[in-house]
């Protein structure tokens, strides 16, 4: 199973919604860390068991990953991020409902 890194480093990869239905969701084992067990799912239905047997909790959509990323990068006059910096903004958003803010 990929980790939460993994499947932040391929955000750019997955395929965004149709606009009519939710769109991707991130879920990953806790505790949130980089090496956390993680899949993205797509549609409205959780399949029975993501968070109760397999362990994963909803993270976040990847929309908002993927602006979480963009925000840490323009709040760091355009740098980027390396696929732990991105990972931990993605996490910072989906425990905090906010950007990670500047050290």
């Amino acid at each position: 199973m990929p980790t939460l890194l993994d499947v932040i480093s391929h955000l750019d990869d997955i395929p965004s919604g149709d606009g009519y239905s939710p769109g991707p969701t991130i879920y990953a084992r806790r505790p949130w860390k980089p090496s956390s067990d993680a899949l993205v799912l797509t549609g409205d239905d959780v399949p029975d068991g993501v968070t109760t047997e397999s362990g994963h909790d909803y993270l976040l959509e990847v929309d908002l990953a993927l602006e979480a990323v963009e925000v840490w990068s323009e709040w760091r006059d355009g740098a980027t991020p390396t696929a732990e910096d991105a990972t931990f903004a993605v996490l910072y958003y989906g425990e905090h409902d906010a950007y990670q803010p500047l050290e």
